[in-house]
């Protein structure tokens, strides 16, 4: 897993590990309708079970409140 550099207070990075990418996106989904959220890409780790998606999340911020999250490194 890449570093995670946290550029404000009260961001957050969440995984999330399902069995399936549509299971593991709707999980990002109901995350992001509750904060000002990233996602990135479901991956697969070859020998292992299931999907994951990572996702930063700045807890204060809601997605109404626009503008895009700096999670201060490179996109993947």
């Amino acid at each position: 897993m890449e570093s995670f550099e946290q550029t404000r207070p009260r961001m957050i990075r969440i995984q999330i590990t399902a069995d399936d990418t549509t299971t593991a996106q709707e999980a990002a989904q109901r995350i992001g309708k509750l904060w000002l959220s990233n996602t990135l890409r479901p991956r697969r780790t070859p020998g292992e079970d299931g999907v994951r998606i990572e996702l930063h999340a700045d807890l204060d911020r809601r997605p109404e409140d626009g503008g895009y999250l700096d999670v201060g490194g490179p996109a993947e």
